[in-house]
């Protein structure tokens, strides 16, 4: 089915845990960054759970656990300096570890050359997106690209779907998001627009159906079946 044929124009896919597994570089930036001011290491299957509502509140939450793990106050200003480190190191492991999931490339290929418009909408700051998409091949295939900063609210406010609504002319039923978190599911139902929920993300280790997504899929590529 071409993107004529489909009740879809545009596709929006969320960015971490959807596109790509970012999670170990993610954590280990996180433990450099906790290292650096002497506070302790957390698993990979930790750094998950506070994944999915931007780099601010991953790193408070991260320093929260350590804060209980350490025994100490952190001050405000600890936390400012762990956030920018945070930041220095992830920049310098955007795709170190990372891996695009199965079958995301050869999908969003097809789709593309099928006719829809693709666009990526993710909290991870608006910075890191563009740099993370260009070292897996796949920016050409974006007409749009929103992150964390792209605009004054972040999902799971509905404001970046309505945008795309609004910049490509398309009513909110002609758009399919396809997420792996709550917060995918909750901005696409508040935009009134369809969504897929994807089984294999970080969704703070509850099973992205209990977020009654449309469409739950273990596969990227079932998202072919459906448009």
């Amino acid at each position: 089915m071409t993107s004529q044929t489909s009740q879809f124009k545009l596709i929006g896919f969320d960015l971490d845990g959807t596109l790509v597994n970012s999670l170990p570089d993610l954590a280990l930036s996180v433990n450099a960054a906790l290292a650096e001011s002497g506070l302790p290491q957390a698993s990979e299957q930790l750094v998950l759970t506070w994944i999915g509502n931007g780099a601010d509140i991953l790193i408070g939450r991260a320093l929260e656990w350590a804060a209980q793990h350490s025994g100490r106050q952190l001050k405000d200003e600890e936390f400012e300096q762990v956030k920018a480190r945070f930041s220095v190191h992830y920049g310098e492991n955007l795709c170190n570890i990372s891996r695009l999931y199965p079958h995301v490339k050869e999908t969003l290929e097809q789709l593309k050359a099928r006719g829809f418009i693709l666009a990526v909408i993710t909290n991870k700051p608006t910075r890191h997106v563009q740099p993370v998409l260009k070292a897996f091949g796949i920016d050409h295939l974006f007409s749009e690209t929103l992150g964390g900063q792209s605009l004054p609210a972040i999902k799971p406010h509905p404001a970046p779907l309505y945008y795309l609504c609004g910049k490509f002319g398309l009513y909110p039923k002609q758009v399919l998001f396809v997420g792996d978190s709550r917060n995918d599911i909750l901005a696409a139902h508040a935009a009134g627009c369809a969504v897929v929920g994807l089984t294999y993300g970080y969704n703070y280790n509850i099973p992205i159906a209990e977020s009654k997504p449309d469409w739950v899929f273990d596969d990227f590529a079932q998202i072919l079946h459906i448009v």
